[in-house]
Formats: structure tokens, C-alpha cells, sequence
């Protein structure tokens, strides 16, 4: 091995001692926060990391490693691999977020704090990176694959970063426990390759991922590149029979340009929020822009109209449609320039068009829709003018209440679904699927299966979701990366119920979860949240994904969260090994402003309210948190800006002695009554 300085640091999301989640408690207590290496008489090196992550635009790491100037050297690292556990102590979860093997990145993260401290969040370490391991997969037999990151050009931007990985042909799997597989990582002319041991004990060809030239790692630092051998989460690995090559580099003649993500946020667009369907010739055009401006509508060369939209916000024009497709030109001028869009919208003349109609579980597609002969669900939906109701006769739908953005009302024209007056109304193994805007769906009870928001501009009343096989209710998931405006937004939730969700890793399971890709103007108010196998309001976001949006949580109430028990057999019970947080207010460093009102958490397995890595300027009002296991309250200190968030008139019970304390910064003043 070449005669240099290896060095071993932990950096990175979930690296501090608050990430006890990796762990069964209390019988890996000793475990908690170790993420470190240590390096035997034979040269050998085991690294061993009970936190961090493996993210899509960032890490969390145990990391021993070589720093190596890209200018004027190049690496071939080669060892044997042996992992010795992988997955989360004390449990067969199945390993999420998690990672070990050879890598080489630009940049590390800064040290995590020594001594630790309670109430200091390590928040994430990005980078371009490669490497050749493991990154999920299964507790006990995975196979090797290439893994490469790229478009990270700014630390703070990461919209858009990409993370890929590759399989290696004919590589031998590697098995926890076993005896281990070579595995080989370097960089030459063509770029970064890597290579594993075949089962006759050969290496495989070098496999180059796409995008990682021979300059993806000058891009951070620039002068300097770090190469070595990582286990991040729940993995502790030996690295055996340790062979490095350094040798000088001359670049090549041509360098590939280096990717960039686009960032969408910078970029006017115009959307239909209405229907692309309608049953009836009188027609709202509903649209949406994310630039003050005149729309300028017109058909066929026929002007049709001039709308005005205003701060965001959606403008509306009404129509007569010609029977088949109309085809309409929306010329969007604003201040800084001018764009078109076309949309088209299809004039069906149906032989039952209705603004009310009933349908059964049991309806006839092609039946009136009264309430003596109802249509089926989706006959109905179909049919549905703007502004109209769907009644729901009493019964067991298994089929998913579908809503698709084909489906949307208007502007002062929401369509509604409701059950008929005193009927109960259940979806058993199917979800709600709301993809539409301008929808009020009230009453409704839906099991099995995740409800998902995805449209925007709709209300959602008075609904249980229950004992679902992975989160109750999701709002979010917008598209694309970063165009904040055209994810889901102005949705208001309103006095509905999630508990008893429970997915199969027992992980991801929270009751309800506006996370990933949610839009401006999202409220939840009255709601409960209990029982749920891990979070019961989760506002997770990712750093490549962006920013959500700021959410309202207001009047709303989770207990007893991190826990699952079985409701056909109650002395069944299972830990999640996730999180358990009753209100997990962010993720991965994102800062966010979210607005949290006259809500209790107690009960719940880990925190009361969480900052979760969010050091957004927060809002948190006339909150109560009694009993949770870990603190009522924490909101930390981070690394990268001064505490902003403003704590008002918020009170921390205990009804018996606790090791944990709650841990506040920022503006907290004396109406709080914190522990």
C-alpha cells in the first residue's frame, strides 16, 4: 500500500448522537453514534458506522481515506471486502439509506462535533462522488454495483444532483458474514472505473459509469481529491489485503463538459388546471403561471378572450366548446417575455350529463346515475360537469378512487365526491388517487393502500385513512426537480384521521405526510395522527428535489406514533425503526418556514416536534407536548446558519422523570414553559 497519510473522519447528516433510529434500544445503548475506523497490525481496516446516510444529493459517513492532488495524480484502490454486519442492530429491517465500500469524492464534509452535543444537528455533506459497494439492498446477500454522483457544483444548490447506479457483469455477490469480495476503484484517461472479483476468483472488466470523466471530482475543491473506504448507517466492514497505486496523471486532451442540472424554478410556465375532458359545452378554462402577465386565449385562429393572472395565483375564463378535441392557444406575455402553450380539451356530448349524480359499487357505467339506477365510480367521475357533486351509495369500493388532473373542476366551479346522506362508504385495499385541482372530497374511509395528493387547489374533509401498507396520507411528489410552483399546492386537509399505518420495513409508514415536492399554500388543520409505525406528520424534503414549500399545521394533534400494534391481535406489537417523531418538521438541511399552531404531540417514540435538520426560520405556536420519549421539543443549533425559528406560548409536560431535555434555540421567550 502506498506510503501516505490516511486519516479517518465522520461527517454528515445523522453522524451526532440524536440518530438513535439505527438501533434496537436499549440493547445497542453502546452503540449509538459510533462512526469510526480502526486499523489492525495487519494492516487491515475496519469501518464501522451506526448513523450517517446515503442520500440522493448528499452524505453522512464514516469515511478513512487518502487526500491525493486530481491534478497531477491518479489511484487504482483495490481490497477485499468483508462486510461483518449490515442493517440495523437487533432487527431484520431491511437496510435503507445505506451504504459501504471504495469511494472517491471532491469534497468532505466538516467534522462532526467532538465533544458531541445534544443540541447541535450535523447537518448533510455533499459532493461529487464514486464508488464501488453496496448501497441498500438486503441484510445479507447483495450484489456489487458502480455508483456515481454528479452535478454537484454548489453545496448550497443541489436541485437536480444525480445519483446513479450500474451493475457490474459478472461480479461475485457478496454475503454479510461471508468471506468477502475484491473490489477495485480508479481513475484513468477514460475516467472513474471500477471492477469486482469474479466467482473463479478473476476481476471483471472495468465498468465506466456514465457521466464520471476524468474531471468529476475537480469541481468542489478542485486541488484535491479523497479517496478510500466508507460504511455509512448501519454497516461495520472490513477492508483486507489493502493494495493502493498512485501514479502522476496527464488529462487528456479533451475533457467531457461537466453536467448541470437545470434549474426549473427560473423558468416561466403556464398550466391547465382545469379538465382536459367535459361532458357538458359550457366549459371553465382555469390556468396557472408562475409570472404576472395577460393571457391571450384563442381557438383556430378565434380569439376567444384575455384573462389576468396575478401573484400565482389561477385566473378563469369561460368557454363554449365545439364538439372533439378544441384545441386552445393560451400566448402568455409578462414583464421579461412571452411564451405559448397549447392545451387540448375534448367536448364528449354525453347522453347523461349531470352537475349530480350517484354511483354504487356495484353501478352501471353506462346507467343514468340517479340514485335508483347509479353508475359506476368511474362512469361517474367521467361524467361529472364542473361545479357538480358525485354521491356515493353505501358500500365497499375495491377500486381506487382515481382523480386525474383530466378530471379537475375550475376556479369557483370545485366538483365534490361525498357519500349519499347517512351512508358509510368504505375503499378497502385502495387508495384515494388525487391527481386533479379543484376537487373537495369529503367522507370518505380508505385501507390497504396509501392516499396520494398530487393536484392542487383541493380540499380533502372529514376522511380516515387507516392500517395502510406503507403512509396514510401523502401530499406531494411534484415535478420536476425544483419548480417549486408546480408542485401541489393550496390544498387544505381538513378533520381527517390517520393511524395504524404500517409498511413492510416498518420504517415508512408515518400517518400523514406532506413531503417531497410540495407547493405553496398547503394547510392541515384538526387533524390526528396515531398509532402509525413511524412519523405521525412528516415534512420531509430532499435536497435534490429542493425546498418544500412552507406548510400550516394548525390544530392538529399525533400520539403514540413509532409503534404499530396489531388490531386483529394487540399483544403484537412492533417498534418502527424509522423515526416515531409526532411532528417531523423538515429534512436534509433544507431551510423551510413551516407554521405550526395550537398542536399536542405525546406519546410518540422519539421527539414531541422535531427541527429533523431544518434550519428554516420556524413558527411554532401554542404547542403542547406531554411524555414523548425522547424530547418534547428539539430545535437545534447547525453548523451552517444562526438559529431563526420563533417560539411562542409553547408548553413541555413530563408526568415522571426523563434523561432527555428539551433543546431550543433560536427566538424562544419567556411564554414557553420548555424542560
Amino acid at each position: 500500500m502506498s506510503q501516505r497519510i490516511w486519516q479517518t473522519r465522520a461527517f454528515g447528516q445523522s453522524t451526532d448522537l440524536n440518530m438513535t433510529s439505527t438501533l434496537k434500544l436499549p440493547e445497542y445503548a453502546h452503540k449509538v453514534g459510533v462512526n469510526t475506523a480502526y486499523v489492525s497490525e495487519d494492516g487491515s481496516v475496519t469501518v464501522e458506522s451506526r448513523g450517517g446516510k446515503i442520500a440522493g444529493g448528499h452524505d453522512g459517513m464514516a469515511y478513512h481515506y487518502v487526500k491525493l492532488d486530481p491534478d497531477r495524480e491518479t489511484f487504482r484502490l483495490s481490497a477485499r471486502v468483508r462486510p461483518l454486519n449490515y442493517g440495523r442492530l437487533g432487527t431484520q429491517d431491511l437496510p435503507q439509506q445505506c451504504g459501504f465500500g471504495i469511494m472517491a469524492r471532491d469534497a468532505l464534509g466538516t467534522a462532526r462535533r467532538d465533544p458531541f452535543d445534544p443540541a447541535f444537528q450535523e447537518l448533510p455533506a455533499a459532493s461529487n462522488m464514486v464508488f464501488v459497494g453496496v448501497l441498500a439492498g438486503s441484510r445479507q446477500e447483495n450484489e456489487p454495483v458502480a455508483v456515481c454522483r454528479r452535478g454537484v457544483a454548489n453545496i448550497h444548490d443541489l436541485v437536480g444532483v444525480e445519483l446513479t447506479e450500474r451493475g457490474i457483469p459478472g461480479a461475485r455477490t457478496i454475503v454479510t458474514g461471508g468471506e468477502g469480495v475484491r473490489m477495485e476503484l480508479g481513475r484513468d484517461g477514460r475516467g472513474f472505473y471500477a471492477a469486482v472479483e469474479r466467482p473463479d476468483g478473476t476481476m471483471s472488466e472495468r465498468v465506466y459509469p456514465e457521466g464520471c470523466g476524468a474531471n468529476l471530482l475537480q469541481q468542489l475543491e478542485g486541488d484535491a481529491m479523497y479517496v478510500g473506504f466508507f460504511a455509512s448507517r448501519n454497516a461495520e466492514v472490513r477492508f483486507e489485503d489493502i493494495d493502493l497505486e498512485i501514479e502522476p496523471f496527464t488529462p487528456p486532451a479533451e475533457l467531457p463538459e461537466l453536467w448541470r442540472p437545470e434549474n426549473h424554478n427560473v423558468r416561466p410556465k403556464l398550466f391547465l388546471r382545469s379538465g382536459t375532458y367535459s361532458s357538458s359545452e359550457r366549459y371553465i378554462l382555469t390556468f396557472h403561471g408562475n409570472k404576472s402577465g395577460l393571457v391571450y386565449v384563442s381557438r383556430d385562429g378565434e380569439s376567444l378572450g384575455t384573462a389576468e393572472l396575478l401573484d400565482r395565483r389561477p385566473s378563469n375564463m369561460e368557454l363554449r366548446l365545439h364538439p372533439g378535441e378544441n384545441r386552445l392557444r393560451c400566448d402568455y406575455d409578462f414583464p421579461s417575455g412571452s411564451l405559448t402553450e397549447t392545451f387540448a380539451v375534448t367536448y364528449e356530448p354525453s347522453a347523461y350529463p349531470s352537475d349530480v349524480l350517484w354511483a354504487a359499487p356495484d353501478g352501471d357505467p353506462d346507467a343514468p346515475g340517479t340514485r335508483e339506477e347509479p353508475a359506476s365510480l368511474a362512469g361517474a367521475v367521467r361524467r361529472l360537469g364542473q361545479g357538480g357533486t358525485v354521491y356515493l351509495l353505501e358500500g365497499v369500493y375495491n377500486e381506487t378512487l382515481r382523480l386525474g388532473p383530466e378530471d379537475s373542476g375550475a376556479l369557483d366551479a370545485v366538483k365534490t365526491v361525498m357519500p349519499d346522506e347517512g351512508a358509510k362508504v368504505v375503499f378497502k385495499n385502495a387508495g384515494l388517487k388525487l391527481g386533479a385541482n379543484f376537487w373537495h372530497v369529503y367522507g370518505l374511509e380508505f385501507t390497504g393502500k396509501r392516499s396520494d395528493v398530487t393536484g392542487s387547489f383541493n380540499t380533502v374533509e372529514r376522511c380516515l385513512f387507516h392500517h395502510c401498507d406503507e403512509t396514510g396520507f401523502q401530499l406531494g411528489g411534484g415535478m420536476p426537480e425544483g419548480f417549486q410552483f408546480a408542485w401541489p399546492c393550496y390544498n387544505t386537509v381538513r378533520d381527517c384521521e390517520s393511524y395504524g399505518n404500517r409498511d413492510r420495513q416498518n420504517m415508512n409508514a408515518d400517518g400523514f405526510a406532506p413531503k417531497l415536492g410540495v407547493g405553496p399554500g398547503n394547510v392541515f388543520e384538526g387533524c390526528i395522527s396515531h398509532g402509525n409505525v413511524d412519523d405521525g406528520f412528516d415534512l420531509y424534503n430532499k435536497v435534490e428535489k429542493g425546498p418544500n414549500a412552507p406548510v400550516t399545521l394548525r390544530n392538529c394533534v399525533a400520539y403514540e406514533n413509532g409503534v404499530w400494534v396489531d388490531p386483529e391481535d394487540p399483544a403484537h406489537v412492533i417498534a418502527g425503526g424509522g423515526g416515531g417523531n409526532g411532528f417531523k418538521l423538515g429534512g436534509e438541511g433544507m431551510p423551510v418556514g413551516h407554521v405550526v399552531e395550537n398542536c399536542v404531540s405525546f406519546k410518540n417514540s422519539m421527539a414531541g416536534f422535531s427541527d429533523n435538520f431544518n434550519p428554516g426560520a420556524l413558527r411554532v405556536t401554542g404547542c403542547t407536548a406531554v411524555d414523548n420519549q425522547q424530547q418534547n421539543f428539539i430545535f437545534r443549533d447547525n453548523p451552517v446558519s444562526a438559529p431563526r425559528g420563533v417560539y411562542r406560548r409553547n408548553i413541555s409536560i413530563r408526568t415522571a422523570p426523563s434523561a432527555w431535555h428539551d433543546s431550543v434555540t433560536g427566538d424562544a421567550d419567556g411564554t414557553n414553559r420548555f424542560i
